[in-house]
């Protein structure tokens, strides 16, 4: 193994407000630093659907040095450069679109006070309900206006959230744009994720591992289900890797 990917809320952390293990930061960063001076033990990068600034947080955290994808695969973080490069599967068309989508969802539901966006983000956006509302509340509408703008946009529903992201940009499709920036085949890469949008990129790659708090779409796809749930789950699943 080679390179280590992995999901962030759900598998670092139970997700968000929620404090982060300073132990496993430690241990990640440790990883990073051997990696980067040539032992043969992998890196540690992240595959998320979090925005850029908060991927480059968390990098800093860990120490990490290779390519980070961010809001699920439309975005590559560079540490070394600090550069950040959007997917070139997003066209001028497309943007464009994108634009209306957001600008008219705007007006439907977050100015209606029904929710709210999560900050920081440019092409995979995602609302969160205003309580008492849950998502269900205004899901079919968001998706009603995402089919008359454009046939090019998906409204997915999360656990907590409402992400709105083009078609064929994904985790999946950003785990084969790391492989061709690394030069690190996905049959040598190892991925924890824990959410349904997970399985595009877990299915890619060598080793697919899971904590107990994953979907049972998840679990299908995963060599190894840790009995643990969250960080403990990602501690355990190194363990199991034989980490340092």
């Amino acid at each position: 193994m080679k390179l280590i990917v992995l999901d962030c809320d759900g598998v670092l952390s139970k997700g968000e407000a929620f404090p982060f293990n300073p132990n496993l930061l430690a241990r990640l960063g440790r990883l990073n630093r051997r990696a980067r001076q040539g032992e043969a033990i992998p890196s540690v990068t992240l595959n998320t659907g979090r925005p850029s600034p908060y991927v480059e947080a968390v990098m800093q955290a860990i120490d990490g040095w290779q390519p980070a994808l961010y809001e699920g695969g439309a975005g590559l973080y560079f540490p070394d450069a600090y550069q950040f490069e959007t997917t070139p599967l997003m066209t001028t068309q497309r943007t464009a679109a994108l634009q209306e989508l957001i600008t008219q969802v705007d007006q439907a539901v977050v100015e209606s006070g029904q929710a709210y966006w999560q900050p920081g983000k440019s092409i995979c956006h995602t609302l969160f309900a205003r309580p008492p509302l849950t998502i269900a509340d205004f899901t079919a509408e968001v998706k009603a206006i995402a089919t008359e703008v454009s046939d090019q946009f998906m409204v997915t529903p999360a656990k907590l959230a409402l992400n709105i992201h083009p078609g064929g940009i994904d985790k999946g499709t950003g785990l084969q744009w790391l492989s061709q920036v690394t030069g690190i085949d996905p049959a040598e890469m190892g991925g924890v994720g824990d959410t349904t949008g997970d399985v595009d990129f877990l299915r890619l790659i060598g080793q697919p591992a899971a904590p107990a708090n994953a979907t049972d779409d998840v679990k299908a796809v995963a060599h190894y289900v840790s009995s643990q749930v969250d960080a403990a789950g990602l501690q355990d699943i190194l363990d199991h890797w034989a980490m340092p």
